[in-house]
């Protein structure tokens, strides 16, 4: 469906006649392995709820829209037919936003070249900013223009947004070095030419972290397609599908058996936002109550309230319940009185939380549809089976729980629900072995 943008007049790239030439392509095709059981069944990480209610993926989305960015697309993996329902067309947000379904990962190289250079689904534009889906972070539209303006100036071919990481965090991360950085003022405080990539060294030089967030040039893309092998192939002698494993280090020279064109320019753009990687589950809640903080620039379909948020049709007795701030209560929900929320419960929608409940540093899902395979069964379908109750007395804290009727105390635990409506307990950090099927 074509979308008119005039509405977006005020938007950077259309007063700067730059929108033509700029896109948007969105990595949403990770298994989600981490995530496990939440990704299984229910929701592929792009789609877990931020505050409640607003999907990760979808805050990308809106900044692009915003920017005047609205030639986007997705690829995907996991539970596709999930994000597909949720972003449609991209009309709903103001833009055109096409599909890459991958049976399975093809890596970051292979994903993006997939978005921009496929038929029928390439991303238009001569530059395309690529985030990663499950990365939340405030490097909104005033800063895309900004990198931009250090993207061009630079000549470069590919710039990526560096995030500083804890030192003795540095073998958890790909970090990068940047010869001779220039300071700028405000969040992006530096930027430069990066000359040496890390992965994931506890002895790098530098602790500037890949924040994933990129800037690529469309030519670059062209010359590095025909190079790519797939991601999922075991006898592959020469590898050539994931940009920090092969792209940055052939950029740089540093790949043996990768000769590329011509020199390409790697250029890095600190920021000292706020970022999140949301890579395990205990990221999760910490970056709702990041939500919650307002650290996140976010726009929660609720009321606002001194302590929170309260959505619609609920039925609760202020007076006769507890609420430590900052709390979400979503829309139809039921909070009986002697319940104590907070503080950093979100409440998604439909729950019932009886009498003496207590529930902190958690996260309670709305209900979603559930997937076993190639079958899916509906919401409506599954009301009668899955209660979504909290029972009287009973206390969660540093949780996430996806439904069912919880009647035993939850600490540092996933909650499963189950296609009979049973509940799965699981420790937080639990991550299943093997591969995934």
């Amino acid at each position: 469906m074509p979308v008119d943008i005039s509405s977006w007049e005020q938007s950077w790239t259309h007063q700067r006649g730059v929108r033509n030439k700029l896109g948007g392509a969105v990595l949403a095709a990770g298994l989600g392995s981490r995530m496990e059981p939440l990704t299984r069944h229910h929701l592929p990480k792009p789609l877990f709820p931020l505050g409640g209610k607003v999907p990760m993926a979808e805050l990308w989305v809106r900044r692009f829209v915003d920017s005047g960015i609205t030639d986007l697309s997705m690829n995907l993996c996991v539970l596709s037919d999930a994000i597909k329902r949720h972003f449609a067309d991209g009309a709903r947000f103001g833009a055109e936003i096409g599909y890459v379904e991958e049976q399975a990962p093809s890596g970051t190289l292979g994903g993006v070249c997939k978005q921009v250079l496929d038929d029928g689904v390439s991303v238009r534009g001569e530059t395309v900013i690529v985030p990663s889906g499950d990365i939340v972070t405030n490097f909104g539209g005033a800063l895309l223009e900004e990198m931009y303006d250090i993207h061009r100036r630079a000549g470069a071919a590919f710039s990526m947004v560096l995030v500083p990481v804890p030192w003795d965090r540095r073998k958890d991360f790909g970090t990068v070095v940047l010869d001779s950085p220039v300071d700028h003022s405000g969040e992006i405080s530096k930027s430069g030419r990066i000359v040496e990539f890390r992965e994931k060294d506890p002895e790098s030089p530098s602790n500037l972290n890949n924040a994933s967030i990129y800037m690529i040039e469309t030519e670059l893309l062209a010359a590095l397609d025909p190079l790519r092998t797939a991601a999922s192939a075991v006898d592959v002698v020469n590898p050539f599908y994931d940009f920090g494993k092969h792209v940055f280090p052939a950029m740089l020279g540093q790949l043996p058996y990768v000769d590329l064109p011509k020199d390409y320019l790697l250029w890095g753009v600190q920021y000292d936002g706020a970022w999140f990687d949301v890579g395990q589950k205990r990221d999760y809640l910490r970056v709702n109550e990041q939500v919650l903080d307002d650290k996140i620039d976010i726009r929660l379909p609720f009321d606002r309230l001194p302590w929170g948020y309260l959505g619609t049709d609920v039925e609760i007795n202020f007076a006769k319940v507890n609420i430590v701030p900052p709390v979400v209560i979503g829309n139809h929900c039921v909070i009986e009185d002697g319940a104590k929320l907070g503080p950093y419960a979100v409440i998604g929608d439909g729950w019932v939380v009886e009498s003496g409940a207590q529930i902190e540093r958690s996260v309670l899902w709305q209900r979603y549809s559930y997937f076993d395979g190639d079958s899916e069964t509906s919401v409506a379908d599954r009301l009668e089976i899955d209660p979504h109750r909290v029972a009287a007395g009973i206390r969660i804290d540093e949780s996430i729980v996806v439904g069912g009727f919880v009647d035993r105390n939850v600490s540092e635990q996933t909650v499963d629900v189950r296609a009979d409506g049973s509940i799965d307990v699981q420790p937080i950090d639990a991550v299943p072995e093997g591969p995934r099927a």
